[in-house]
């Protein structure tokens, strides 16, 4: 595996509504399952 950190320009003030965010395969953590998470394929 590589890492390095990404420079590339995105684009900002995208929005996200709740329905994606709902629909997204996160699998959250006992603790602090706001910060803990795991986002799955």
């Amino acid at each position: 595996m590589h890492v390095g950190l990404d420079t590339n320009p995105y684009p900002t003030g995208i929005q996200v509504s709740d329905d994606e965010i709902a629909a997204l395969p996160i699998t959250r953590r006992r603790f602090h399952g706001d910060w803990n998470y795991t986002l799955r394929p």
